[in-house]
Parts: C-alpha cells; sequence; structure tokens
C-alpha cells in the first residue's frame, strides 16, 4: 500500500519494464555512423551526410586560413613588400629606373621586381599605404597581386588610359582598389563616408610618382550608381584628359553636387586631380565610393582650413538610393565660388538648380 500511495508499483506480471533510454551521445553516435541492425538505405544516407559535414568542415577552415591569411594584419605580399621597401638597393637596380626618377633608394628594388610599379599612395591616418601598378590591360591587376600572382584582393592600379610619364600626367588621375575585409587595400576609404571627423583628421592624399612627389587635398567624397536599372550614372572613369575647360567644369560639378561634404578648397581649371575608386559595401545595391582631390599647387600650403569642411544638406544620389533611403535632391546648396569660372560655366549652359524650386 505504501508503494502505491507514492505513485511506485511493481510492473503488471507478465509485462517487460520500459528499455533504458540512451545517452545524448549515445543516441548522436547511433544516428550519425552506420551501426547494427541499420538498413541498406539508412547507411547510404549516413555516409552521404558525413561526406557532406567532412567536406563543410574543410570549407569552414580552409575560409577560416584564408580570412586570416589576407585581412588578418599583413598579408604575405604586403610583407613581400615592406621587405623590398627595406632593402639597399644595389647599383644594378638602380640602373634599371627609368630615367627622371626621383627617388632611387625608396623604387628601386620595387621597380625592378615589378616595371609595372608607377608610384606609391600614402593618407596618413590611415592603413592605406600600398604600391600602384599601371599595366595596358586596365583590370590586369584586379586580381593579381605584385608579383603578378593570381590573389582576389589585387593590387591598386591606375586607369592605363592616362599615362603617367617623366614629362606628363594625366589631368585626372584614377586609382583603383578593392574594399576588403579589416581596412584592407582602400576599405579605409568608406570612413570619409562614414565619418566627417576622419575627413577633417585625414583631408589630404600623397601619390608619389617614379617621378614625382605629389599631394593632393580632397574636394569631393560621393557615392554613385553604375547600372542604369538603378537610376541615372555619372561615368566617372572616363574623364582622365579634359580638352577644354568645360569638359573640366562638367567634372567638378558633377563631384561635387554628389560630394557629401564641402571642403573649402578651391579648385581651378588647370589643376591635376587624383581620383579613387572603390566599391560602397553599405548599401544593398552595388554602387561605388568615390574621394576626388586636387593636386597642391607650387608654393601652396599642403595645409587644408579642417574648420570649413562641413555636411552638405542636399546631395545627388539616384533613383534606387531615394527609393530606399527616402532622401530626396533638394537644389545645389553648395559654394560654387570655390571653383574658379564654374558659375560662368553653369549660366552658359542653363544648369542652374536652385534649392528654391524644391520647396
Amino acid at each position: 500500500m505504501a508503494q502505491m500511495d507514492m505513485g511506485v508499483s511493481p510492473p503488471p506480471k507478465g509485462k517487460k519494464s520500459r528499455k533504458k533510454k540512451q545517452s545524448f551521445g549515445k543516441s548522436l553516435v547511433t544516428g550519425l555512423l552506420p551501426c547494427k541492425g541499420d538498413t541498406t538505405a539508412e547507411i547510404a544516407r549516413k555516409i552521404v551526410f558525413l561526406l557532406a559535414l567532412v567536406i563543410l568542415i574543410v570549407a569552414i577552415v580552409m575560409i577560416i586560413l584564408q580570412v586570416s591569411k589576407e585581412y588578418g594584419g599583413k598579408s604575405e605580399t604586403d610583407r613581400f613588400i615592406i621587405d623590398l621597401k627595406n632593402r639597399t638597393p644595389t647599383q644594378e637596380h638602380i640602373d634599371q629606373l627609368p630615367q627622371g626618377t626621383i627617388d632611387t633608394e625608396r623604387f628601386a628594388e620595387l621597380y625592378a621586381e615589378n616595371n609595372d610599379f608607377i608610384g606609391w599612395i600614402t593618407i596618413p591616418g590611415t592603413n592605406i599605404d600600398y604600391p600602384v601598378m599601371q599595366h595596358p590591360e586596365k583590370d590586369y591587376y584586379l586580381h593579381r597581386n605584385f608579383q603578378k600572382q593570381e590573389e582576389f584582393s589585387g593590387t591598386l592600379f591606375v586607369d592605363h588610359k592616362g599615362k603617367i610619364t617623366k614629362d606628363s600626367m594625366p589631368q585626372n588621375t584614377i586609382i583603383y582598389g578593392h574594399n576588403m575585409l579589416y581596412k584592407y587595400q582602400f576599405s579605409a576609404l568608406m570612413d570619409y563616408k562614414r565619418n566627417i571627423n576622419f575627413l577633417r583628421t585625414s583631408p589630404v592624399i600623397e601619390f608619389d610618382t617614379l617621378y614625382n612627389n605629389n599631394q593632393y587635398k580632397i574636394i569631393s567624397v560621393f557615392m554613385t550608381n553604375i547600372y542604369e536599372e538603378h537610376g541615372e550614372i555619372f561615368d566617372y572613369t572616363h574623364k582622365i584628359y579634359f580638352t577644354n575647360p568645360d569638359e573640366f567644369f562638367d567634372y567638378v560639378l558633377q563631384c561635387e553636387d554628389r560630394s557629401l561634404y564641402e571642403t573649402g578648397v578651391d579648385v581651378q581649371y588647370g589643376d591635376e586631380i587624383v581620383t579613387l575608386s572603390t566599391c560602397d559595401q553599405d548599401t544593398a545595391f552595388e554602387a561605388r565610393l568615390v574621394v576626388v582631390a586636387r593636386k597642391v599647387r607650387p608654393n601652396e600650403s599642403p595645409e587644408v582650413d579642417t574648420e570649413k569642411i562641413v555636411k552638405k544638406d542636399s546631395i545627388k544620389y539616384f533613383d534606387a538610393y531615394y527609393k530606399a533611403y527616402g532622401q530626396t535632391w533638394k537644389g545645389r546648396t553648395w559654394d560654387t565660388s570655390v571653383v574658379k569660372g564654374l558659375d560662368d560655366y553653369i549660366k552658359r549652359n542653363n544648369l542652374e538648380d536652385n534649392p528654391t524650386d524644391y520647396e
């Protein structure tokens, strides 16, 4: 009677007690591994599953190793380039440099390793500190490293149509680079878009070619579309040479209308420009982030009055962006007088865009 009161009673006669429940570990093993008593179909299913699991694990390990190699700190290619820069150049390698090279100690070993080397770009305050290449094939270095080996992250390169020589530079030097993880390659450019204080801290780009040391003051940071289905396209990639002032003014006007900021840096026809181009990964649609800067003139200070750098309240984007984020173009509100001769160009071509027309 006591047993019944506690809810415990012996099993009825003629019935066996229940089997002891398997542990989780044992259940997992018998569920995954072929066991005695499994049917042929069950064994086949388990084998296929195990093979798929092994392939998945191997793939994950390879991805982790690749990420660690390419994005975690310096890659093998980075270390190789640093070693080249730190080597004392041989006289043989110095003699191989093109006539007019200004820094034989700095560039001799780099050029001897790869004659496509054309210069070096540095943006103080960032980890952008890389060699820049130029090859007759436009996208040759898109997925090749400094040693011309296949590597997804590629190498920074100058548009092939803008020849850099001892005697000339393109009016607009376009430098392309991937937007990689962990501030690798040109990913640090995204900080210009995300943080105005970053622009105030690093408003100058240094791009030294084999033949000249150059500094550039940033005049525009903008995002642009590359697909017609997303709206208007500003094809900045074809603006390398300007045959007349109007072509120059058109380019600068397009850049400034789209810029996230006013930088207060003045511009005039005849200024050399450098344009940095990378992918913009902040949006749901593929776009490009572009940073444009004009060259510091002879006898001009490279210092930028950062107090003049302000956010714009009207920025020209494109249809897909407006639909996704609800913003609109409110007309041209930036100070066009910073571009000498631009106001006249705007009037002659009926390009006025008065903010009052949008009220």
